[in-house]
């Protein structure tokens, strides 16, 4: 059982404009939005208070995730049909889906549904949204009592007044999610301590953060008011990227990976469990003691949010790493002893 704690802070807040686009149900292409650029998490938020719960959730590992930003634009200049003409953005508790060329609102679909069959992870959780719509015939609507679902979070168009983006992004600076640590399987060996880290060229040196730490590697649930608009998003952890420092591509892993304590009796060519790892094919220079690679490490937190009024949408803040890992990689040899007569 996974357990949460609660707790409440005031802290300001800053703004972010984000675009998405639905599934279309018919047979026509749907209409990518493109996304604005994201504000920073770290920014100056103003002098605007909200409330925020938090609850996080403790242990587990993160899941591939999409990458990039959806949300909410609460100066969005109107919205259309594909033709040109103007609609109202909103109707009622129903936004208006370029995709869908709809009116939608997402359904709240119970988790042991039948209707969730074909959408379920893994691990047999849901996956994606339904969504119910009234299709728009210029001035009618009519209910076709279907269910429409989509992979992906919703999003919708902006409404006057309070930012529900703002809000999510204030909530999640509160987290004060912590920078990762570095972890890497290489050691310090006895007698060589003056070397730090070593690691030996062409053998997998598994990789990891601290998944021990919840606002290093977690989920955490926040619920935020303000100006009577109230959201609830989730955080979660979906992938961490480490940089080996030698100009190879980012690893990127969907876990936090796995630690590999010193075993002097372990095979060095041993694979980490979770695949998260990174085998140098150069050696550092040989012999210099300050010739090494240093390892950085960046978490990929994505933040699905709903609010009150009936919005939603989802975003992608990362934190990087603020201490490296500093390793030095030499090479084995065979010698050839004979034995003693």
């Amino acid at each position: 059982m996974l357990k949460g704690s609660t707790r409440q802070v005031k802290v300001g807040m800053t703004v972010l404009s984000l675009a998405f686009c639905l599934l279309s149900v018919d047979p026509l292409m749907c209409m990518a939005d493109v996304p604005e650029s994201e504000a920073d998490v770290h920014g100056d938020y103003g002098g605007v208070d909200v409330e925020v719960s938090v609850t996080t959730t403790t242990g587990g590992e993160g899941a591939v995730g999409e990458t990039g930003g959806a949300g909410s634009n609460s100066s969005a200049v109107g919205c259309s049909r594909r033709d040109g003409s103007p609609v109202e953005c909103w109707a009622g508790d129903y936004w208006w889906s370029s995709g869908y060329q709809a009116y939608c609102k997402v359904l709240d679909v119970p988790v042991d549904s039948p209707d969730w069959d074909s959408h379920r992870d893994a691990s047999g959780n849901p996956v994606g949204t339904f969504y119910t719509c009234l299709r728009d015939h210029v001035t009618d609507f009519f209910d076709d009592g279907m269910r429409y679902w989509s992979p992906d979070s919703p999003s919708t168009p902006g409404k006057a007044g309070t930012d529900p983006v703002t809000v999510v992004r204030t909530a999640v600076a509160s987290l004060h999610l912590h920078p990762p640590t570095v972890g890497v399987g290489a050691y310090v060996y006895p007698d060589y301590e003056e070397w730090g880290l070593s690691w030996w060229v062409g053998a997998p040196m598994w990789l990891w953060v601290d998944a021990s730490d919840p606002l290093q590697w977690g989920t955490h649930t926040i619920s935020a008011t303000e100006g009577g608009l109230t959201v609830t998003a989730t955080v979660s952890a979906k992938t961490v990227s480490f940089d080996p420092g030698n100009g190879d591509d980012p690893i990127v892993c969907v876990t936090a990976g796995t630690p590999r304590p010193w075993n002097p009796h372990e095979l060095l060519s041993k694979h980490s469990p979770s695949g998260c790892e990174h085998t140098y094919l150069h050696t550092n220079e040989l012999g210099n003691i300050n010739s090494r690679y240093t390892v950085s490490a960046t978490v990929d937190w994505e933040v699905v949010w709903s609010s009150s009024d009936g919005q939603a949408g989802s975003f992608t803040t990362d934190i990087p790493s603020t201490e490296s890992a500093s390793i030095h990689v030499g090479q084995l040899r065979i010698v050839a002893v004979a034995p003693p007569t």
